[in-house]
Protein backbone atom coordinates (compact mmCIF):
# COMPACT_ATOMS: atom_id res chain seq x y z
CA UNK A 1 0.00 0.00 0.00
CA UNK A 2 1.18 3.57 -0.91
CA UNK A 3 2.06 5.39 1.99
CA UNK A 4 -0.46 8.45 0.63
CA UNK A 5 -3.58 5.97 0.34
CA UNK A 6 -3.26 3.81 3.03
CA UNK A 7 -6.75 4.06 4.06
CA UNK A 8 -9.76 2.09 4.45
CA UNK A 9 -12.43 1.79 1.49
CA UNK A 10 -15.86 3.05 2.94
CA UNK A 11 -19.49 3.72 0.95
CA UNK A 12 -21.11 6.94 1.83
CA UNK A 13 -24.41 7.41 1.58
CA UNK A 14 -25.29 11.37 -0.45
CA UNK A 15 -28.20 12.79 0.55
CA UNK A 16 -28.61 14.96 -2.59
CA UNK A 17 -30.52 18.22 -2.23
CA UNK A 18 -30.16 21.56 -4.83
CA UNK A 19 -28.54 24.38 -3.61
CA UNK A 20 -28.31 27.53 -5.95
CA UNK A 21 -24.97 29.76 -4.94
CA UNK A 22 -24.82 33.39 -6.45
CA UNK A 23 -21.98 33.89 -8.57
CA UNK A 24 -21.06 37.80 -9.20
CA UNK A 25 -19.86 38.79 -11.83
CA UNK A 26 -17.25 40.71 -10.33
CA UNK A 27 -15.76 37.43 -8.56
CA UNK A 28 -12.55 37.73 -10.40
CA UNK A 29 -9.32 39.90 -10.75
CA UNK A 30 -6.72 40.53 -13.08
CA UNK A 31 -3.30 38.96 -11.89
CA UNK A 32 -0.04 40.22 -13.42
CA UNK A 33 3.71 38.81 -12.21
CA UNK A 34 6.65 39.22 -14.65
CA UNK A 35 6.20 38.64 -18.14
CA UNK A 36 2.41 37.61 -17.60
CA UNK A 37 0.14 40.38 -17.66
CA UNK A 38 -3.65 41.06 -17.11
CA UNK A 39 -4.46 37.26 -16.13
CA UNK A 40 -7.80 37.22 -15.87
CA UNK A 41 -8.44 34.91 -12.16
CA UNK A 42 -11.97 33.68 -11.20
CA UNK A 43 -12.34 32.92 -7.72
CA UNK A 44 -15.01 31.37 -5.71
CA UNK A 45 -15.04 31.90 -1.25
CA UNK A 46 -16.50 29.87 1.17
CA UNK A 47 -19.07 31.54 3.23
CA UNK A 48 -17.01 32.51 5.56
CA UNK A 49 -12.83 32.88 5.40
CA UNK A 50 -11.27 31.50 8.74
CA UNK A 51 -8.14 30.01 10.02
CA UNK A 52 -9.36 26.94 8.14
CA UNK A 53 -9.79 28.02 4.92
CA UNK A 54 -7.63 26.54 2.40
CA UNK A 55 -6.50 27.45 -1.34
CA UNK A 56 -6.87 25.42 -4.17
CA UNK A 57 -5.55 26.28 -7.74
CA UNK A 58 -7.51 24.85 -10.65
CA UNK A 59 -6.40 25.06 -14.05
CA UNK A 60 -8.84 25.07 -16.34
CA UNK A 61 -8.89 22.29 -19.44
CA UNK A 62 -7.89 23.34 -23.57
CA UNK A 63 -11.25 25.36 -24.00
CA UNK A 64 -9.73 28.15 -21.49
CA UNK A 65 -12.79 28.53 -19.91
CA UNK A 66 -11.91 29.16 -16.43
CA UNK A 67 -15.38 31.11 -15.31
CA UNK A 68 -16.93 27.39 -16.34
CA UNK A 69 -14.57 25.83 -14.13
CA UNK A 70 -14.69 27.84 -11.27
CA UNK A 71 -18.49 27.15 -11.58
CA UNK A 72 -18.14 23.58 -10.88
CA UNK A 73 -16.37 23.97 -7.69
CA UNK A 74 -18.60 26.27 -6.27
CA UNK A 75 -20.70 23.22 -4.25
CA UNK A 76 -17.90 21.87 -2.09
CA UNK A 77 -16.29 25.33 -2.08
CA UNK A 78 -18.73 26.08 0.18
CA UNK A 79 -18.86 22.58 1.88
CA UNK A 80 -15.79 22.00 2.68
CA UNK A 81 -14.03 25.45 3.41
CA UNK A 82 -11.55 25.58 0.18
CA UNK A 83 -11.27 28.60 -1.48
CA UNK A 84 -10.63 28.46 -4.86
CA UNK A 85 -8.86 30.82 -7.90
CA UNK A 86 -8.60 29.74 -11.44
CA UNK A 87 -6.43 31.84 -13.62
CA UNK A 88 -7.49 31.79 -17.28
CA UNK A 89 -4.63 31.78 -19.97
CA UNK A 90 -6.35 33.03 -23.40
CA UNK A 91 -5.63 30.98 -26.44
CA UNK A 92 -4.94 34.46 -28.19
CA UNK A 93 -1.79 35.15 -25.46
CA UNK A 94 -1.09 31.18 -24.69
CA UNK A 95 -1.57 29.62 -27.72
CA UNK A 96 -1.40 25.86 -28.07
CA UNK A 97 0.29 23.06 -26.25
CA UNK A 98 3.86 24.55 -25.88
CA UNK A 99 2.65 27.79 -24.33
CA UNK A 100 -0.36 26.26 -22.13
CA UNK A 101 -0.19 22.37 -21.58
CA UNK A 102 3.57 22.52 -21.66
CA UNK A 103 4.19 25.19 -19.11
CA UNK A 104 6.25 27.60 -21.99
CA UNK A 105 9.68 25.54 -21.08
CA UNK A 106 10.58 25.03 -24.75
CA UNK A 107 9.55 26.61 -28.30
CA UNK A 108 8.00 24.09 -30.62
CA UNK A 109 11.64 23.71 -32.25
CA UNK A 110 12.78 22.53 -28.95
CA UNK A 111 14.45 25.66 -27.71
CA UNK A 112 14.71 26.07 -23.89
CA UNK A 113 12.86 29.00 -22.63
CA UNK A 114 14.44 31.00 -19.49
CA UNK A 115 12.61 29.84 -16.48
CA UNK A 116 11.75 33.36 -15.53
CA UNK A 117 8.92 33.13 -19.03
CA UNK A 118 7.95 29.35 -17.97
CA UNK A 119 4.06 29.34 -17.25
CA UNK A 120 4.68 27.53 -13.95
CA UNK A 121 6.96 30.64 -12.60
CA UNK A 122 3.20 32.50 -12.46
CA UNK A 123 1.36 29.56 -9.58
CA UNK A 124 3.96 30.49 -6.64
CA UNK A 125 3.61 34.58 -6.96
CA UNK A 126 -0.69 34.21 -7.61
CA UNK A 127 -0.81 31.87 -4.50
CA UNK A 128 1.08 34.47 -2.16
CA UNK A 129 -0.95 37.47 -3.70
CA UNK A 130 -4.24 35.56 -3.08
CA UNK A 131 -3.34 34.71 0.45
CA UNK A 132 -2.43 38.04 1.44
CA UNK A 133 -5.87 39.87 -0.82
CA UNK A 134 -8.17 37.31 0.55
CA UNK A 135 -6.69 37.45 4.30
CA UNK A 136 -6.49 33.05 4.49
CA UNK A 137 -4.59 32.44 7.14
CA UNK A 138 -3.35 28.87 6.14
CA UNK A 139 0.05 28.65 3.52
CA UNK A 140 -1.07 25.16 2.80
CA UNK A 141 -2.92 25.01 -0.38
CA UNK A 142 -3.27 22.69 -3.40
CA UNK A 143 -3.47 22.62 -7.51
CA UNK A 144 -5.65 20.92 -9.11
CA UNK A 145 -6.26 20.56 -13.39
CA UNK A 146 -8.10 17.86 -15.46
CA UNK A 147 -7.38 17.35 -18.93
CA UNK A 148 -5.14 19.64 -20.63
CA UNK A 149 -5.00 21.12 -16.98
CA UNK A 150 -4.07 18.14 -15.67
CA UNK A 151 -1.11 18.26 -18.26
CA UNK A 152 0.23 21.68 -16.70
CA UNK A 153 -0.31 20.44 -13.43
CA UNK A 154 1.81 17.29 -13.37
CA UNK A 155 4.82 19.09 -15.79
CA UNK A 156 4.53 21.95 -12.98
CA UNK A 157 5.30 18.72 -10.55
CA UNK A 158 8.10 17.55 -12.43
CA UNK A 159 9.87 20.84 -13.73
CA UNK A 160 9.01 22.61 -10.63
CA UNK A 161 10.08 20.71 -7.45
CA UNK A 162 10.62 23.76 -5.53
CA UNK A 163 6.98 24.61 -5.65
CA UNK A 164 5.24 25.14 -2.34
CA UNK A 165 2.01 23.41 -2.42
CA UNK A 166 1.10 21.09 -0.18
CA UNK A 167 -0.85 18.36 -2.84
CA UNK A 168 -1.37 18.13 -6.71
CA UNK A 169 -3.28 16.53 -8.33
CA UNK A 170 -4.08 15.26 -12.11
CA UNK A 171 -7.08 14.21 -13.80
CA UNK A 172 -7.57 12.73 -16.71
CA UNK A 173 -4.32 13.22 -18.82
CA UNK A 174 -4.19 12.65 -22.75
CA UNK A 175 -0.63 11.58 -22.29
CA UNK A 176 2.41 12.28 -20.66
CA UNK A 177 6.20 13.61 -19.90
CA UNK A 178 6.69 9.67 -19.82
CA UNK A 179 9.55 8.14 -16.71
CA UNK A 180 11.24 6.76 -20.29
CA UNK A 181 13.94 7.59 -22.63
CA UNK A 182 11.33 9.16 -25.07
CA UNK A 183 12.06 12.95 -26.17
CA UNK A 184 10.44 15.64 -24.52
CA UNK A 185 7.58 16.61 -24.51
CA UNK A 186 6.64 12.71 -24.19
CA UNK A 187 9.59 11.56 -21.76
CA UNK A 188 12.47 12.45 -20.10
CA UNK A 189 15.68 12.66 -22.93
CA UNK A 190 16.50 16.66 -23.42
CA UNK A 191 13.47 17.32 -20.77
CA UNK A 192 16.13 19.75 -18.81
CA UNK A 193 14.70 17.20 -15.69
CA UNK A 194 17.96 15.49 -13.66
CA UNK A 195 17.60 12.75 -10.99
CA UNK A 196 17.74 15.78 -8.32
CA UNK A 197 14.56 17.09 -9.56
CA UNK A 198 13.16 14.04 -9.57
CA UNK A 199 13.65 13.21 -6.05
CA UNK A 200 12.63 16.31 -5.10
CA UNK A 201 9.30 15.73 -7.07
CA UNK A 202 8.73 12.32 -5.83
CA UNK A 203 9.21 13.68 -2.47
CA UNK A 204 6.22 15.66 -2.79
CA UNK A 205 2.42 15.00 -2.49
CA UNK A 206 1.05 14.44 -6.05
CA UNK A 207 -2.36 12.61 -6.80
CA UNK A 208 -3.07 11.01 -10.45
CA UNK A 209 -6.78 10.75 -10.76
CA UNK A 210 -8.16 8.23 -13.60
CA UNK A 211 -11.85 7.67 -14.26
CA UNK A 212 -12.13 4.03 -15.11
CA UNK A 213 -14.18 4.66 -18.56
CA UNK A 214 -12.05 6.89 -20.09
CA UNK A 215 -10.78 4.30 -22.48
CA UNK A 216 -11.93 6.10 -25.78
CA UNK A 217 -9.22 5.21 -28.46
CA UNK A 218 -9.96 8.13 -30.61
CA UNK A 219 -7.66 11.02 -31.19
CA UNK A 220 -9.59 14.83 -30.14
CA UNK A 221 -7.49 17.16 -31.08
CA UNK A 222 -5.36 17.91 -34.40
CA UNK A 223 -2.06 17.90 -31.90
CA UNK A 224 -3.45 14.08 -31.11
CA UNK A 225 -3.80 13.17 -34.34
CA UNK A 226 -0.27 14.53 -34.81
CA UNK A 227 1.36 12.66 -32.40
CA UNK A 228 -0.66 9.99 -32.47
CA UNK A 229 1.73 6.98 -32.85
CA UNK A 230 4.03 8.32 -30.38
CA UNK A 231 0.94 8.56 -27.59
CA UNK A 232 -0.49 5.38 -28.35
CA UNK A 233 3.16 3.86 -27.34
CA UNK A 234 2.34 5.44 -23.66
CA UNK A 235 -0.72 3.01 -23.69
CA UNK A 236 -3.92 2.86 -26.07
CA UNK A 237 -6.33 5.47 -24.07
CA UNK A 238 -6.18 7.88 -21.13
CA UNK A 239 -6.86 5.07 -18.60
CA UNK A 240 -4.10 2.65 -20.01
CA UNK A 241 -1.31 5.23 -20.16
CA UNK A 242 -2.07 6.67 -16.65
CA UNK A 243 -1.64 3.29 -15.31
CA UNK A 244 1.55 2.79 -17.30
CA UNK A 245 2.75 6.18 -16.04
CA UNK A 246 2.25 5.73 -12.50
CA UNK A 247 4.16 2.05 -12.63
CA UNK A 248 6.95 3.70 -14.51
CA UNK A 249 6.86 6.60 -11.82
CA UNK A 250 7.38 4.26 -9.19
CA UNK A 251 10.20 1.85 -10.92
CA UNK A 252 11.61 5.62 -11.46
CA UNK A 253 11.85 6.42 -7.90
CA UNK A 254 13.44 3.17 -6.99
CA UNK A 255 16.27 4.23 -9.72
CA UNK A 256 16.82 7.36 -8.06
CA UNK A 257 16.26 6.11 -4.06
CA UNK A 258 13.77 8.39 -2.79
CA UNK A 259 10.30 7.90 -0.87
CA UNK A 260 7.52 8.16 -3.31
CA UNK A 261 4.41 9.86 -2.03
CA UNK A 262 2.62 10.21 -4.87
CA UNK A 263 -0.62 8.29 -5.42
CA UNK A 264 -3.03 7.03 -7.72
CA UNK A 265 -7.24 6.67 -7.81
CA UNK A 266 -9.22 5.11 -10.48
CA UNK A 267 -12.71 6.94 -10.01
CA UNK A 268 -15.61 4.54 -11.32
CA UNK A 269 -16.70 6.76 -14.08
CA UNK A 270 -19.92 6.08 -15.70
CA UNK A 271 -18.62 8.43 -19.04
CA UNK A 272 -15.79 8.92 -20.34
CA UNK A 273 -13.83 12.30 -20.05
CA UNK A 274 -16.07 13.81 -17.61
CA UNK A 275 -15.18 16.37 -15.15
CA UNK A 276 -17.70 18.59 -13.01
CA UNK A 277 -19.96 15.08 -11.96
CA UNK A 278 -17.17 12.65 -11.37
CA UNK A 279 -13.90 14.09 -10.78
CA UNK A 280 -14.42 17.26 -9.00
CA UNK A 281 -16.18 15.93 -5.90
CA UNK A 282 -13.47 13.50 -5.24
CA UNK A 283 -10.82 16.23 -5.77
CA UNK A 284 -12.40 18.24 -3.32
CA UNK A 285 -12.90 15.52 -0.66
CA UNK A 286 -8.89 14.79 -0.92
CA UNK A 287 -7.79 18.70 -0.69
CA UNK A 288 -10.51 18.68 2.33
CA UNK A 289 -8.34 16.26 3.77
CA UNK A 290 -4.54 16.72 3.33
CA UNK A 291 -4.67 20.15 3.72
CA UNK A 292 -5.86 19.90 7.60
Amino acid sequence: MLPFFNMKKRFILFIVFICVFEIKSEDRFIFSYNTFSQIPVYFVSPEKVDKDTRLVVVMHGRKRNGKQYRDQWIKKSKELNLFIIVPEFSEKNFPGVYKFNYGNVFTEDNQFISSDKHLFSIIDPLVKFSTKKFKIKSNTWGIYGHGAGAHFVHRYVLHNPEATHTLAIAANLGWYLSMTDQHWPFGLTNSNINNNQLKKAFGKYFLLMLGRADTSTKPNSQYVIEHWDIINLQGEHRLARGRNFFESAISKSKEVNEFFKWGMVEVPTKKGHGNTEQMVPYAAEMFFARLR
